[in-house]
């Protein structure tokens, strides 16, 4: 393997370049892989030629495979791979859903969240359906050092779907966790702290009242959807995208009508780092 690793913007998202996911990596591929995803934190690989079976072995790369926990989103034949489909109803009504369409962080409300997500490209529309990441790392570094001290201890509780979540979700399966998450998480790959939150999932603060913190996640908001921190995917077909959950957001857009088709993995996570925990270790 030759791997060239190319930045797509100043301080996060690049692109492998030289390698074939079809064919067995070496240890020491498989670790400058994951370098590249930890370091960048959100890595396409384009011009690739999975199936379901040879994507969840590209997917391994990176980590264990986490089980899918919506069934009705996966492939009968694999259901440790899941989709993304323009054909997607709602469990709860069974309408049209573009899944995704709010800046979030995959299954925040598991104690032990996923540590990745990856799509790949079936169908790509010619126009739209692009998923778009916002850098959560660079958003707190540039945050006043008075909202960084208010916030580094704050944590804040995640339901399957909060009560001011502004989409619905999918009927879930079975009880969910509730789960108190640091507001400001530390990747325990690089030791960076970032902004760790979900709109549709929070319900509630500790460490500081629910109004006032609302108000600082609304904030938050604005900026992660300033541009400033994004990079915006433009699919190809043979995309492997594959983005790091304790530091990025990611979201769907619903700006298409052709057919879209894409594969979905997950990676196994680990326990939660908050800056409490970093300063401990």
């Amino acid at each position: 393997m030759s791997l060239e690793i190319v930045p797509l913007t100043d301080h996060f998202a690049a692109e492998a370049k030289g390698v074939d996911l079809r064919e067995a990596q070496d240890e020491e591929a498989r670790r400058a892989l994951y370098n590249a995803f930890a370091e960048n934190t959100v890595l396409i690989i384009r011009d690739q030629k999975l199936d379901p079976e040879s994507y969840l072995k590209a997917g391994s790369n990176f980590g264990e495979i986490f089980e899918q926990d919506l069934k009705h989103f996966c492939l009968d034949e694999n259901p440790l791979v899941g989709f993304i489909s323009s054909g997607d109803r709602n469990n709860l009504d069974g309408k049209r859903i573009y899944r995704g369409i709010n800046w979030h962080t995959d299954h925040s409300n598991r104690p032990i969240p996923p540590r990745a997500t990856s799509l790949y490209g079936v169908t790509i529309p010619q126009q739209g359906g692009d998923t778009q990441f916002a850098d959560m790392k660079a958003l707190y570094d540039d945050l006043p050092d008075e909202t960084k001290a208010k916030i580094d201890h704050v944590k804040t509780l995640h339901v399957w779907q909060a009560s001011r979540s502004p989409r619905p979700l999918s009927k879930p399966p079975g009880e969910q966790p509730e789960t108190w998450q640091p507001l400001v998480r530390v990747n325990p790959d690089t030791g960076r702290r970032g902004i760790y939150m979900n709109t549709a999932r929070i319900e509630k603060f500790d460490g500081i009242d629910d109004e006032e913190g609302f108000k600082i996640v609304d904030h938050l908001m604005e900026l992660a959807n300033s541009g400033k921190y994004e990079y915006r995917h433009k699919w190809r077909k043979g995309d492997m995208v594959i983005w790091d959950n304790r530091s990025v957001l990611h979201q769907a857009t619903s700006d298409y009508d052709e057919e879209r088709f894409l594969y979905r993995i997950m990676i196994q996570g680990d326990p939660v780092m908050s800056v409490a925990d970093q300063k401990a270790a």
